[in-house]
């Protein structure tokens, strides 16, 4: 490595450790976050990214990559121009403007996340982002495969909503493998909500499979139009990859948690488990449950007691209820936790639950 190379590599790991500090502190924001109050939030994020952003696009401009690594560069400067603007319309004070400032940042936030992970292999820190504190990168060489791997985007077709997948890159087919489907909540998004699930993903060899709802949210007046989008999207994934039938998995936030119940409990047969999150049961599950569809399903519930939006209480009963009814349920409550995102409950809890039930 000569000097200049030297030099450059220096100057991107004191810009990159800044940046994973930024992302860090507004990913525990967004798993903190009340939308009734975000003050709180707005200046912390504040305190962490201003200054950060007020200088690093004109320093980034003023560095000189080594040749094999401009392209790279260049893409890190558009992740961090998104992550720019995703903190402007965060810090955004209109009243009463928060939950649509907040929709718009997160989109940012997750454009920038995937520039920025299609060029984590030149900047390791930002590699070492999306592993989980005990994890390590398999460096070993990948033998050549004929299907995609990384983070991909499908757009919709006449048989099912549009989705986002990740297949580690480690992927072959001399092997199975096992797949998480996760449902965003309301008004979100595939390819927003797989960020999640990214760390455990890559830790644990996973795909992850983030469908679209086909409408603003999940069709839960009308459950066949989303059931029949999803069962079409894990066919096609099927086609094409070894997935492991055994092991998969699915989870939701909020109304996609809602929404994992219905299929879950719809397609029993299809999953080893399902982690609704933030959610309820949905009146439209009464058919069913009368009916003990699904009843050997291991369910796993976690929910917090803070939530503003589906209140604890309602919760627990239900949870009770099924118990009665005979379902494999267990309840896990967050005393501080309210109604927001799942990085950290994905890693410490759901991920876990689901890799014990098809432990040896």
């Amino acid at each position: 490595m000569d000097a200049y190379t030297h030099d450059y590599d220096t100057a991107m790991a004191a810009i990159t450790a800044r940046l994973v500090d930024f992302l860090r502190s507004f990913e525990q924001l967004q798993q903190s976050l009340d939308f009734r109050q975000p003050a709180s939030a707005q200046a912390q994020l504040r305190a962490v990214g201003e200054n950060l952003f007020a200088s690093l696009p004109a320093t980034l401009a003023r560095l000189v990559p080594p040749a094999q690594r401009q392209a790279a560069h260049a893409q890190l400067q558009l992740a961090v121009a998104r992550w720019a603007r995703a903190l402007t319309q965060f810090l955004d004070e209109t009243p009463g403007g928060f939950a649509t400032a907040f929709i718009a940042s997160r989109r940012l936030l997750c454009e920038g996340l995937r520039l920025a992970y299609g060029v984590g292999e030149h900047f390791p820190l930002l590699q070492a982002y999306w592993l989980t504190a005990t994890a390590t990168l398999d460096t070993a060489p990948v033998s050549a495969v004929d299907v995609p791997v990384g983070v991909m985007h499908h757009p919709a077709t006449s048989a099912h909503a549009e989705y986002a997948l990740y297949v580690p890159e480690t992927y072959t087919p001399a092997r199975v493998w096992p797949l998480l489907v996760c449902l965003h909540g309301a008004y979100g998004h595939g390819h927003e909500y797989l960020w999640t699930w990214m760390r455990v993903a890559r830790s644990h060899g996973c795909l992850i499979l983030a469908p679209k709802s086909i409408g603003p949210t999940w069709s839960l007046v009308n459950p066949p139009l989303d059931i029949a989008s999803i069962q079409a999207m894990l066919v096609a994934l099927a086609a094409r990859y070894r997935l492991d039938q055994g092991r998969l998995y699915l989870s939701g936030l909020s109304d996609g948690g809602s929404f994992a119940y219905v299929l879950g409990l719809t397609c029993a047969s299809l999953f080893a488990g399902v982690a609704p999150i933030a959610a309820v049961v949905h009146p439209v599950l009464d058919p069913l449950l009368r009916q003990q569809q699904g009843q050997a399903l291991p369910l796993f519930v976690v929910h917090g007691a803070q939530d503003f939006i589906f209140d604890v209480r309602s919760v627990r009963s239900q949870c009770a209820l099924l118990d009665k009814l005979g379902y494999r349920i267990t309840y896990h409550e967050l005393p501080q936790w309210g109604h927001a995102y799942t990085d950290a409950i994905n890693e410490q809890w759901v991920w876990p639950w689901c890799a014990g039930l098809t432990s040896p």
